[in-house]
């Protein structure tokens, strides 16, 4: 069966005043500065009754910060024509906490007259959200490098205590048995010297990879030589590991860094190599330093097969702890694939912080 023929809906029969009363949104039409009309959802916003809402002035609903912003956005549509503007802004609630809302608004005709209608959001909820998540992320930022010290400063302990109390432990026992092998001459002592000769070159290992150990915790040379001399150290030390060709370029010699700046550098460059020899493949690699003008750059750069753009997206812990340990001495870290094939990691401090890095003495 046919449905019987209708007229055409018009504009004018749309029950528009059904549409906006249940609105979850709040409406309202503005006047010469005041609210001539505004839904029950708009005034509850802001703990009033429509009836109370009415006549009051927009200076009178914003917070006194917000005013010159909020009268500046109604003349540009109101006096200046601008058809419509969307923006944030922050009121009061009759109770006096603020209500964080999203307006949008066009210019109408009312009565002959320009005046301004449109629709308004509460956004407090959302804005409360952020902040949250802003305070967590400052709190998680705070925590991060607060480890990251405690963990340097524990590294710096261990080393000490493994370079300075068991490598002298160490190198007193091979004393002893150096002497126990000078008074073992009598042949019939023989097999107590065999012993003694294949103590020595266990203990010299052992001292060996104490010191390895301790330079690992934290590498004698950053404390005493600075961080270009590490650095260099380190990469050569890579490079005879992964049998990798690398190459060291400077660029204004040692930079003046305090010694917290010097060893987030260290590690960020020490993340870096990791990184390439676990997933570059990469023949060689190219580390250029740059210290002038008063901003410290590191680069380093592999010919590998570049680092995985979902890898870049999703953030690796590596990339992560290289990330927040430049954000921790107020430095930044760009990663990026090189186009003809590799990576290539800068890390730029833009200004010096702290006492020069040779006062190393005051620093520690």
């Amino acid at each position: 069966m046919a449905p019987p023929d209708r007229p055409p809906i018009e504009f004018r029969d749309i029950p528009f005043q059904g549409i906006i009363e249940q609105s979850l949104a709040g409406v309202y039409l503005v006047f010469d500065e005041r609210f001539q009309y505004v839904n029950a959802t708009f005034a509850e916003m802001f703990g009033y009754t429509r009836d109370e809402f009415v006549g009051t002035s927009i200076r009178d609903l914003v917070l006194p910060d917000f005013v010159g912003e909020a009268m500046e956005y109604y003349r540009l549509r109101v006096q200046e024509g601008v058809p419509s503007i969307r923006y944030f802004t922050h009121c009061k609630h009759r109770d006096g906490h603020t209500v964080h809302i999203e307006v949008h608004g066009a210019r109408v005709d009312y009565h002959g007259q320009p005046a301004l209608a449109g629709v308004v959001i509460d956004v407090s909820e959302r804005v409360r959200r952020d902040q949250d998540l802003q305070r967590s992320r400052r709190r998680l930022r705070e925590l991060a490098s607060y480890l990251n010290s405690s963990r340097e400063e524990l590294r710096g302990q261990l080393a000490r205590e493994v370079h300075d109390v068991l490598g002298g432990m160490l190198s007193s026992i091979k004393l002893d048995v150096f002497r126990i092998q000078r008074r073992v001459s009598d042949p019939a002592l023989a097999e107590i010297r065999e012993i003694t000769e294949d103590l020595l070159p266990l203990i010299q290992d052992t001292i060996d990879t104490a010191r390895q150990i301790s330079d690992e915790l934290r590498p004698r040379m950053l404390d005493t030589l600075g961080l270009v001399a590490a650095m260099r150290s380190e990469l050569e030390a890579f490079g005879r590991r992964n049998e990798i060709v690398v190459g060291f370029t400077v660029e204004g010699g040692e930079p003046a860094l305090s010694m917290e700046t010097a060893t987030e550098c260290f590690r960020v460059f020490q993340e870096a190599l990791t990184n390439i020899g676990r997933h570059a493949d990469a023949a060689t690699v190219e580390v250029c330093v740059h210290n002038r003008d008063g901003r410290f750059e590191m680069q380093v750069r592999d010919d590998g097969k570049g680092i995985d753009r979902s890898s870049m997206r999703e953030g690796s812990i590596g990339m992560l702890s290289m990330a927040e340990r430049a954000r921790t001495i107020g430095g930044s870290l760009y990663v990026n694939a090189r186009a003809g094939g590799g990576t290539v990691v800068l890390l730029a401090v833009p200004g010096y912080m702290g006492r020069r890095s040779n006062d190393r003495t005051a620093d520690r």
